[in-house]
């Protein structure tokens, strides 16, 4: 049923959309969930800088120390430029990505820890 709503609520803002049709759309912040469901907050402020070092790091955004750790150890173990040694061009490119890997890492740890110690 609340699949419907929303479709008909989708439809409904598509097509009275038009100048003149008397129907400007929803109001701003109208909330089309239904009455069943409680509204969630909204997420918490996300800092980009950090967001990018989780996501060079292919972890979601907030995670733990432990799991950055893991994760840049098991990107390390893919892209390390020793196992490139016979062509240099693909050892440069992995050189480059293991120094940003680590990058990522030593900035999550010293922003996770800050937070512990906060």
């Amino acid at each position: 049923m609340d699949l419907l709503r929303r479709l008909w609520h989708i439809a409904r803002a598509q097509v009275g959309t038009g100048k003149g049709s008397g129907w400007e759309g929803p109001a701003p912040g109208a909330d089309f969930s239904g009455s069943r469901r409680p509204r969630q907050e909204p997420p918490p402020a996300v800092d980009p800088k950090l967001a990018q070092y989780y996501a060079n790091l292919e972890i979601p955004y907030g995670s733990d120390l432990a799991t950055a750790r893991r994760a840049w150890k098991r990107l390390l173990k893919k892209c390390h430029p020793d196992l490139h040694a016979n062509d240099p061009e693909k050892r440069r490119v992995a050189d480059e990505l293991s120094a940003r890997l680590t990058q990522a890492y030593q900035e999550l740890e010293r922003a996770l820890k800050a937070k512990e110690n906060s």
